[in-house]
């Protein structure tokens, strides 16, 4: 009886765990397939077009009826499994054995060349490394501008663009685009004016609009700068890269409005995405605002707001600058918000980070950056007639790459 009381008591016990695993979620383990299931030996597989691998059902215990590709344009099979891909793309491999069907999911991809990325600068080296094919020679189009020894190290000489050709033993050649760039200017030892322009500007160069309209034609390369959004002290800083190639070179400091307390600025690490507009309203709202430029989903960097598509209709959003108002989004004057526009492509990283109080560094940039107040009577601002003091121009910003536009 004392036995019996006992192994109830250790099945009640079991049995709770259990029930608070499923309800907490907690992931079980499962007991191991039977060694002597049968299978395919792949379930998915990656080739490369003209490579072939065996497949092979495990533990079939009568002779397999057929192999079949659901679509041979992509990948053959024969009788006795030996899969050969034809063409990019995605095809199912199908086996039957005692009425049952097996299926192998198998990508078919095209040999090509491997780099870090397609863009590097003057002066600097990169590997290029053969993927599905075996080289025979590399061939250079500009090699004044990007050199390549028989090993794949490509070396870049001039600005400028280049294909790198890859003649292969198979009879085909590959080739990828590389793009080389030159250091952006960076201002020798700047003072705080230089990298805070805005904090010497005047009112209707903050809120006005420049009379331009469009996208930009090109832009620098996508790890020239590196954003951090900073929540509590609500100051964006713009970081350009070492000679070591880390970001430390400060470049711009901004200030800026993130989302107000339930409509909290998403917190991470991103790359920037390719949208950019430049003067609409929003969504669902009766305000506008310009120079947008998409960071995350719908977060993203633009100026202070209007009551319509004239900047001449601008609304008191400006004397919150500094202040978490916004509904999510980073709000900036003009001037700064156009910067973001031209000169950060998409993929640039920007971090938006909660910030602290003890955060010395920012606190003291963040109180440094004082704007010119907004007048007590309404300003009438003709576009594209402001005197315009910022410490750039369009026609500065390096064209290493071609815009392409992105939709919002």
């Amino acid at each position: 009886m004392k036995k019996h009381t006992i192994k109830q008591y250790i099945l009640r016990i079991l049995a709770l765990v259990l029930t608070v695993a499923l309800l907490m979620e907690i992931p079980c383990t499962y007991v191991k397939a039977d060694e002597n299931e049968i299978g395919f030996n792949y379930t998915t597989k990656k080739i490369y077009t003209g490579k072939s691998f065996k497949l092979v059902l495990n533990n079939a215990p009568t002779k397999i009826k057929w192999f079949a590709s659901a679509d041979e344009s992509i990948a053959t099979v024969t009788k006795k499994g030996e899969v050969t891909g034809v063409a990019p793309g995605t095809v199912k491999i199908k086996a039957k054995c005692n009425d049952v069907k097996y299926t192998c999911v198998v990508t078919v991809i095209d040999p090509y060349i491997k780099v870090e990325k397609n863009y590097f600068k003057v002066g600097t080296t990169m590997t290029a490394t053969m993927k599905g094919a075996k080289v025979l020679n590399y061939v250079s189009s500009a090699p004044n501008i990007v050199s390549v020894d028989k090993d794949g190290t490509l070396t870049a000489n001039a600005k400028g663009v280049a294909n790198i050709t890859a003649y292969c033993k198979n009879g085909k050649n590959y080739s990828v685009e590389m793009h080389v760039y030159e250091d952006i200017k960076i201002i020798e030892n700047p003072t705080f004016d230089d990298l805070a322009p805005t904090t010497h500007m005047t009112f209707e160069e903050l809120v006005g609009d420049t009379g331009e309209r469009g996208y930009p034609k090109a832009m620098p390369t996508p790890d020239t700068y590196r954003i951090t959004v900073d929540l509590y002290w609500k100051v964006v800083m713009v970081y350009a890269r070492d000679k070591e190639g880390n970001y430390t070179v400060p470049v711009r400091y901004m200030i800026c409005s993130p989302g107000a307390s339930g409509h909290n600025t998403r917190q991470g690490v991103f790359k920037m995405k390719g949208t950019r507009v430049r003067f609409a309203r929003f969504k669902g709202l009766t305000v506008w605002a310009q120079y947008w430029s998409l960071i995350v989903s719908a977060t993203y960097f633009h100026s202070i707001l209007y009551n319509s598509g004239d900047a001449n209709d601008y609304t008191t959003a400006y004397n919150n600058l500094g202040k978490a108002v916004s509904h999510g989004c980073v709000r900036l004057t003009v001037p700064d918000a156009r910067w973001i526009y031209y000169n950060c492509a998409p993929g640039t990283e920007v971090e938006i980070r909660a910030g602290s109080s003890k955060d010395e560094e920012t606190k003291a940039i963040r109180e440094q950056l004082k704007l010119a107040p907004m007048p007590s009577k309404r300003t009438s601002m003709k576009a594209g007639e402001i005197p315009w003091t910022d410490n750039w121009e369009i026609d500065e910003v390096p064209q290493d790459f071609e815009y392409v536009y992105v939709p919002q």
